[in-house]
C-alpha cells in the first residue's frame, strides 16, 4: 500500500491495526457470505487493506472468537478493528462477552489495566438492524466503513434471579446462563430489553421458517399474540439515578421495553428522542389493553414516534428497570435482550441497569462507527 493511499484511509483501517472481518451466515436471510465475496472483498483488496477473515459455524462463533481473540487482543494493547456482517445478535455476542469479563464485579476481578476498545464497523446483515438503523449506517454502510469516526458504545447490564435460561434451538432447547441455577445471573446489551409483545414476537419468530420473511416475520408473529389477547402480569418498576423506584400501574402489562436505541427496525421508530449513541436508556410501555389498541399505538411507531404523545403510552429517560413475574406458564416469562431470547424461572425477576459511560461504574468496552 503506497503512503498516499494510507492517507486517505480512515484511522480504524490503517496498517498499524489488526483488521478482522466476522461473516455470520446464518444472520437474517443468509446474506453475509454472498455480500462480502462481491462487495466488501473487493473493495478492501482494491485499498490493499490486510485483514483476517472469520465465518461463524454456530450460534457460539462470535462468542468463541471474542473470548479466543478479541478479548486478548484488547487486554494485551492490540489496536483492532472488527468489521461485522451480521445482526444486532453479533455486537450483543462481542459486547457481553467483552464487558462480562472485565466487570469488577465478576468473580472479584478487577478490569485489566490495558485495554483497547476494539472498534465495530457494522455491515448490517440481520433482520431488523436496529443498531445500523438507529446509528444512521444501515442505507450506506460501505460509505462509513471508508469515512465514518469511532464512537463509545453504550450498554445496559440485565442482571436475573436464579434459573434463568436462555431459549435456544428455535425455542426447543434451554441453556443455563450459569454452571447452577442457585445462582443470579448477568449479561449485558447495547440495544433492547424487552418484556410483553415484543419479546414473545421474537422468540415466536426465531426460526427458519419465520426468517425467510424478512422484518415481516415480527408482524406476522404480532398478528397471532394479539389473536390471543394474552396480558402479562408481573409487578413492573423503573427508577431515574438513585431516587426511589416508581410503579407502573396495574398488575397486567402489554408491553415494556427498555432501549437505547431510536429504531428498532427502519422504519418503526420506538424512542423518537433517543440520538445514535447517546447513553440514553428509555421506557417504553403500554399497559393492559386490547389487541386492537395496541395495534393501534404500535401503529403510530411506524409515523415516526408519534406513539409517545399518546397518554397510553409511558415513555420516561431511565437508570433502571425492575420486573417481578407472576406468570405460571414459561412462554409469558420471556425477555429478549437484542435478540437474544431468556426464559426467567417461576416467581422469578430481571433488573436491568444503564451502565453509565463515566466514573467507576462505567463500561465502555467498543466503539461503533457512525
Amino acid at each position: 500500500m503506497t503512503e498516499k493511499a494510507v492517507i486517505r484511509l480512515p484511522p480504524y483501517l490503517r496498517p498499524d491495526r489488526e483488521i478482522h472481518v466476522v461473516i455470520s451466515v446464518l444472520s437474517g436471510r443468509h446474506n453475509a457470505q454472498g455480500y462480502y465475496d462481491e462487495t466488501l472483498k473487493p473493495l478492501l483488496d482494491s485499498h490493499g487493506i490486510t485483514y483476517s477473515t472469520h465465518t461463524t459455524t454456530s450460534t457460539g462463533s462470535i462468542i468463541n472468537l471474542t473470548e479466543k481473540l478479541f478479548l486478548i487482543n484488547a487486554t494485551q494493547g492490540v489496536k483492532q478493528t472488527i468489521i461485522l456482517l451480521s445482526g444486532d445478535g453479533g455486537v450483543v455476542d462481542i459486547v457481553n462477552t467483552l464487558t462480562g469479563n472485565l466487570d469488577r464485579r465478576h468473580d472479584d476481578m478487577r478490569p485489566a489495566a490495558v485495554f483497547f476498545k476494539p472498534v465495530l464497523v457494522l455491515i448490517p446483515m440481520g433482520t431488523a438492524n436496529a443498531l445500523a438503523w438507529s446509528c444512521k449506517v444501515a442505507n450506506e454502510p460501505l460509505k462509513y466503513l471508508m469515512d465514518g469516526t469511532p464512537r463509545s458504545l453504550p450498554s445496559f447490564r440485565a442482571q436475573f434471579s436464579p434459573g434463568a435460561k436462555f431459549v435456544v434451538n428455535e425455542g426447543k432447547d434451554r441453556e443455563g446462563l450459569a454452571d447452577s441455577d442457585e445462582y443470579e445471573t448477568t449479561m449485558y446489551g447495547a440495544v433492547v430489553f424487552s418484556w410483553g409483545l415484543h419479546a414473545s414476537l421474537v422468540a415466536m419468530s426465531d426460526t427458519t421458517e419465520y426468517r425467510k420473511h424478512g422484518v415481516d416475520r415480527f408482524k406476522m408473529a404480532a398478528g397471532q399474540l394479539l389473536a390471543d389477547a394474552h396480558q402479562y402480569r408481573g409487578k413492573v418498576k423503573w427508577r431515574k439515578g438513585d431516587d426511589d423506584w416508581r410503579d407502573l400501574p396495574g398488575d397486567e402489562h402489554s408491553y415494556v421495553l427498555a432501549t437505547l436505541v431510536s429504531n428498532l427496525e427502519e422504519k418503526f421508530q420506538i424512542s423518537p428522542a433517543t440520538q445514535p449513541v447517546d447513553g440514553t436508556l428509555r421506557l417504553v410501555s403500554i399497559g393492559a389493553e386490547a389487541a386492537d389498541e395496541i395495534m393501534r399505538l404500535l401503529g403510530l411507531a411506524y409515523q415516526g414516534g408519534k406513539h409517545v404523545a399518546d397518554p397510553k403510552v409511558t415513555y420516561e429517560d431511565i437508570d433502571g428497570l425492575r420486573i417481578e413475574f407472576d406468570e405460571e406458564d414459561e412462554q409469558w416469562r420471556m425477555v429478549c435482550i437484542d435478540g437474544k431470547i431468556v426464559a426467567i424461572a417461576k416467581g422469578g425477576w430481571v433488573e436491568v441497569t444503564r451502565i453509565p459511560g463515566t466514573g467507576m461504574d462505567a463500561r465502555r468496552v467498543v466503539e461503533v462507527v457512525c
